[in-house]
């Protein structure tokens, strides 16, 4: 009898330490420690330490940071008719900085959107297999616009992971003109969270 009433607690306490570390907020934390005690279930300081690493200020600690693993600064850019094919091309050098150390060595990408004056997405470049993350370093970006007879246009640069699904960097924005290159850079102060490498609202 002592075995199963040993087990049963065990059992409980592991539901119960499950369902604490599936909760982030702070609120049903607190009511699933009470639901513990109340159940006469007794967490140990290691079990409390351990389920603190999920609580919602070490969550927030730990994406504190996201979107700005890489500094990005602008290098050059232009906007120029192709010499060998029909089309202009934009292209667009940046450099950047790591902050995140764990990135370095690691296979990451950028994504590179061109949008006409009137903020409509005229193309979306990327490299097909990524590139590896330095310390520091350049990096640039280029596709050809054809079919459209635009003069200005405005490049956004962003890096991102591999899959390109999340942004690691600031993005960068710069307004192009056809041949005489960049007239105007800015880097974004804050990362639209719709869309990597978009226009700002």
């Amino acid at each position: 009898m002592n075995r199963i009433l040993k087990l049963l607690a065990t059992e409980r306490k592991f539901l119960c330490l499950s369902l604490i570390i599936k909760i982030s907020l702070v609120g049903a934390f607190t009511a699933l420690i009470n639901l513990c005690s109340y159940l006469d279930i007794h967490i140990s300081n290691s079990d409390e330490q351990q389920m603190s690493f999920f609580s919602p200020i070490e969550i927030k600690r730990a994406f504190a940071n996201h979107g700005k693993e890489v500094s990005l600064g602008l290098n050059s850019a232009t906007f120029s008719p192709l010499t060998s094919a029909l089309g202009n091309q934009v292209k667009v050098g940046v450099n950047y900085t790591t902050t995140n150390s764990t990135l370095v060595g690691n296979s990451i990408n950028a994504v590179m959107k061109v949008y006409a004056p009137n903020t409509t997405a005229i193309k979306s470049t990327s490299f097909p297999n990524g590139f590896t993350a330095n310390r520091s370093g350049m990096e640039e970006i280029k596709t050809t616009i054809r079919g459209n007879s635009t003069q200005n246009v405005i490049a956004v640069v962003q890096f991102t992971d591999l899959s390109k699904t999340l942004p690691i960097s600031n993005p960068i924005q710069v307004d192009l003109n056809l041949t005489r290159g960049s007239e105007q850079a800015s880097s974004l102060e804050e990362e639209p969270a719709y869309e990597i490498a978009a226009l700002p609202p």
